[in-house]
């Protein structure tokens, strides 16, 4: 049997992979009847000769290759001409031989790649999940943890976490533990997931500039009550603000999104998007104003010219007023 396994989505791909191992049978037996060929060189002739080896107390022999169908798809002139013929070697490889392409990237259908491998291999693709399907499968994920979240907690995690399934899979595994036989709810994400603060700092934003106060106010409060002090909310804002400038002027210079993340140091696809997203509502003289103000704000704490908090209000109401 021929199988490819290609996709972005590397967490999914790896749970199939898994799969594959396990079927072999126990892990002594696992051990000498899988061949592994990565890198730079790999030559067919190999991979064949792995093929025609005869399983040691299974019913087949399982041979993983990374990454080689990528290069053939991008003409990487590093890989053999010996790959050219691909579907002719493997055309007449033994019943106990299963053969596992394994792909970072999602194949072109029509690419030279999988026509290699021959009609009758089994492809499956994992690509990134779009949201619908990412909800669904968050709440598929917390019962396999024997849990459940409710329709909002669903959908904050999903956008706080963005597409990254092995990472949604970590903190849907630690809510479950945290929440044991309740429902998981929205505090509980503010208080377990790392991003949440990022969220908040980005509605509390939004909200100053959509003209509503209470609603900015109450999200500063709840990173507040999670145990951030004044000052640190407002060097979050600040950052945040920063971020937003050099945005705008990147943005400006035609840059594209990977490189603006780059660039301003934002590795966290969620966030990104959201700080391109709300670039787009701003100007940079509202944001160089804003700008002022925390450090206004900021000073007249440190001389202690008023309370902290008193600061926090004042500063929310005038920005949201402005």
């Amino acid at each position: 049997m021929i199988r490819v396994l290609h996709g972005e989505d590397e967490y999914s791909r790896s749970e199939a992979l898994d799969r594959i191992r396990v079927s072999i049978g126990s892990p002594e037996i696992r051990e000498s009847n899988i061949t592994i060929f990565e890198g730079r060189s790999i030559q067919l002739a190999d991979v064949v000769g792995a093929c025609q080896i005869y399983p040691f107390m299974a019913d087949r022999r399982v041979v993983l290759v990374y990454g080689v169908l990528e290069r053939m798809q991008n003409r990487d002139k590093s890989l053999g001409d010996e790959w050219k013929d691909l579907s002719q070697e493997i055309s007449s490889l033994p019943a106990t031989a299963e053969l596992v392409f394994i792909e970072r990237i999602t194949l072109r259908a029509n690419a030279v790649a999988l026509r290699s491998v021959g009609p009758s291999a089994n492809v499956q693709i994992f690509k990134k999940k779009e949201r619908g399907e990412l909800e669904a499968w968050i709440r598929d994920r917390f019962a396999h943890y024997d849990s459940v979240a409710s329709r909002e907690s669903v959908a904050r995690i999903g956008s706080l976490v963005g597409s990254d399934i092995r990472l949604l899979d970590q903190e849907i595994k630690k809510l479950a533990l945290y929440a044991g036989d309740r429902e998981v709810t929205q505090s509980d994400i503010d208080l377990m997931v790392p991003d949440s603060r990022d969220a908040n700092i980005f509605e509390a934003i939004d909200a100053v500039f959509a003209h509503r106060p209470a609603v900015a106010l109450r999200l500063l409060y709840i990173l507040l009550s999670g145990g951030e002090t004044i000052q640190g909310v407002l060097r979050m804002l600040s950052r945040q603000v920063r971020l937003l400038i050099l945005t705008i002027e990147l943005r400006a210079q035609s840059m594209t999104e990977e490189e603006i993340g780059k660039r301003i140091g934002l590795r966290n696809s969620w966030a990104l998007d959201k700080t391109i997203r709300q670039s787009s509502n701003f100007d940079l003289q509202q944001l160089a104003n804003i700008h002022r103000r925390l450090l206004a704000a900021d000073l007249a704490i440190k001389k202690g010219e008023i309370d902290d908090r008193l600061a926090v209000e004042i500063l929310v109401a005038e920005l949201s007023a402005a």
